[in-house]
């Protein structure tokens, strides 16, 4: 059988007596008892020790009616209270119970059942409070974990939304930026067409249609020299700048299956160092190489006999770029600023684009070394 703590604090020691025994009449009921007739002793036992139960008279020597409730109530919330109320207390032994007492009794009117019914009530009734209490402490920090939650869902949230809306910002100015460059890069692409057309022009005037078919391949390969740069950019991350050594891979393999080179009998020795060039520089060494690999290719060599072309392209404090052959070679008298071959000088033109120097040595074969 449980033991059941009673503190009561009553200034009548006829009631705490007549309560004592009425419990003692209850053979299922097991208490222990301890009586002060002082509200402040009270505090102090509730303090010292514990209880299971407080047993309140509102009007003590040192306290009155409902004020006696709530000054015991505010220094033990825990401890369930049944107020011991008189006839003229009873309004207030009511206003207790609104306040949070678990019952209350009318002297005189209780017996031993009835008052061991209510302790065992009011100390179910409060276990009761004190769990509904914790799940609703729980259910309030659940509510608010998930409150934080949502708040940094939504904080995440609005922060991918900020990248996100920065990250289409930047695309779209980098759409604009490669638009840009594109056109520029188209205009640029135009200036050196208009180079190539005008030394078209020229030649045309000059040599009227004497060699048609000639004529059309030469148009057809420099067409192709600047095509071939136009693939790469597209190629390029940046659309600025081309990889000139896979290039210029790519143009010769295009001119010796062009021009029906057999490699048993011309063999091409590539010495290119890895630069990226933007397509100011990278069009007229284009067309540069176009020119004088088709010239070593056209002339250079005779029937059935092994020869030997050679490109180099390098870079330190300056550019220079080489092409050469071990073929006839042109005559020493031959001065390369007075040339009326076509090919010869849009080299000259494209080489003053490039600000640039031309060295020609046509010793063992002819070689032009390009400085800029």
């Amino acid at each position: 059988m449980k033991l059941t703590r009673i503190l009561i604090i009553e200034d009548n020691f006829k009631d705490v007596r007549l309560i004592q025994e009425m419990l003692k009449e209850i053979p299922s009921f097991s208490f222990e008892f301890k009586h002060v007739e002082r509200l402040d002793e009270g505090l102090k036992s509730i303090k010292n020790d514990e209880f299971d139960v407080l047993l309140l008279d509102l009007n003590l020597p040192d306290s009155f009616g409902i004020e006696t409730f709530i000054e015991a109530y505010k220094n033990a919330p825990h401890l369930p209270i049944v107020i011991l109320s008189g006839a003229a207390d009873e309004e207030a032994a009511l206003d207790a119970v609104h306040e949070g007492a678990q019952d209350y009794l009318m002297k005189g009117e209780v017996d031993g059942k009835l008052l061991a019914r209510s302790i065992f009530y009011a100390i179910e009734r409060k276990q009761i409070e004190e769990e509904l209490v914790k799940h609703r402490d729980h259910l309030e920090e659940l509510v608010e974990k998930r409150t934080l939650g949502l708040k940094e869902a939504n904080k995440q949230l609005r922060i991918e939304i900020n990248e996100r809306k920065r990250a289409e910002e930047e695309i779209m100015a980098s759409l604009e930026e490669k638009k840009i460059l594109l056109d520029e890069i188209q205009s640029r692409i135009q200036n050196s067409l208009h180079t190539i057309i005008s030394i078209i022009d020229s030649e045309y005037l000059q040599n009227g249609c004497k060699n048609s078919s000639e004529f059309n391949q030469e148009i057809e390969n420099r067409a192709k020299a600047v095509e071939l740069i136009n693939e790469k950019l597209c190629q390029s991350e940046d659309f600025a700048m081309i990889d000139f050594a896979e290039y210029i891979r790519d143009l010769t393999d295009y001119l010796f299956d062009f021009y029906g080179a057999n490699s048993n009998l011309i063999n091409l020795e590539m010495d290119i160092e890895g630069i990226p060039l933007d397509i100011d520089v990278a069009i007229p060494c284009g067309l540069i190489i176009n020119e004088l690999v088709t010239n070593s290719l056209k002339h250079a060599f005779k029937s059935e006999i092994k020869g030997k072309v050679q490109i180099k392209f390098h870079s330190n404090d300056k550019t220079w770029l080489t092409v050469s052959d071990n073929g006839m070679g042109l005559p020493e008298s031959f001065k390369l600023e007075h040339t009326e071959t076509s090919g010869l000088r849009l080299v000259n033109k494209l080489v003053k684009q490039l600000n640039g120097k031309i060295e020609l040595n046509v010793n063992g074969g002819t070689e032009f070394k390009i400085i800029f």
